[in-house]
């Protein structure tokens, strides 16, 4: 589904008004940088989520 989303994104404009746009420009600006940044290591970037306790719902009361 969200592959069929087609922006004609251009990062060097300033942000579109339209929410749904807005969040793609600033995917668009996010992947830009952290491909710059790639190219400059001359490796991929990582990351690592360290998560602590229950993720459940605090609904659920299972914790």
């Amino acid at each position: 589904m969200l592959n069929n989303v087609n922006y004609d994104i251009d990062i060097t404009k300033e942000p579109p008004a339209d929410d749904t746009a807005r969040q793609y420009y600033f995917i668009e600006k996010a992947k830009a940088y952290v491909q710059r940044e790639s190219e400059e290591l001359g490796r991929p970037l990582t990351f690592c989520v360290t998560t602590f306790g229950c993720q459940m719902n605090a609904v659920i009361g299972n914790c």
